[in-house]
Parts: C-alpha cells; structure tokens; sequence
C-alpha cells in the first residue's frame, strides 16, 4: 500500500491501515505492527519477568493530542481499558513500549 505523503493526510492513512487490518485499533511497538493477539501474548509473557508494557493511545496527528493517554497493560482488561478509551476518543493508535512499572 503505497500513499503519497504530500497529499494524504495522517488520518487517511490511518483509515486505510485499518480497514486493511480489518481491526479498530493499530497496534506498534519499536515501529512495527502488531495483531491484538500479539499484543495479548506479549502482556502475558512480560508479566511473568515483572515488566509492564507502557501504551500511549493517541490519534492521527491532524487530529491533535489526547489527554490523559497513558496507560500500563498487566491484563487483558487493561487492554480493553485502553481500547475503550481509544473508542470513546476516537483514538485508534495504541503505541507500546516495554517498561518497570513503578506501581509493582
């Protein structure tokens, strides 16, 4: 899927990566797409070595910033959280990050 950068916009773009993944949310981590299935099994195996994945839900960059984004996955439902938070914000890029988290 090739876009021209000068003419389409971030959330265009988002849109057609979507429906291509047929999924609501894009999932990156260290700039590669994941599936939600991977998301959930890497959750499950950082969870065991006492880490946390840090995700950031945010939109396009046309459509400005999101408050109060930032969340830390231990769970399945903290997934949904955060997927839920998405929905309601029309927030659709979940950015992940492996991290301590400092409330263990």
């Amino acid at each position: 899927m090739a876009f021209n950068r000068t003419n389409t916009t971030s959330r265009n773009i988002v849109a057609e990566i979507l429906k291509s993944a047929k999924s609501d949310f894009l999932y990156l981590f260290d700039g590669e797409r994941l599936s939600r299935d991977e998301v959930i099994q890497i959750i499950e195996g950082l969870n065991q070595m006492g880490k946390s994945l840090k995700a950031f839900v945010n939109r396009p960059r046309d459509l400005g910033q999101v408050p109060s984004n930032l969340f830390y996955l231990d769970t399945t439902e903290d997934l949904e959280l955060a997927e839920q938070f998405g929905k309601d914000n029309n927030a659709h890029i979940i950015n992940l990050m492996i991290v301590h988290n400092p409330k263990r």
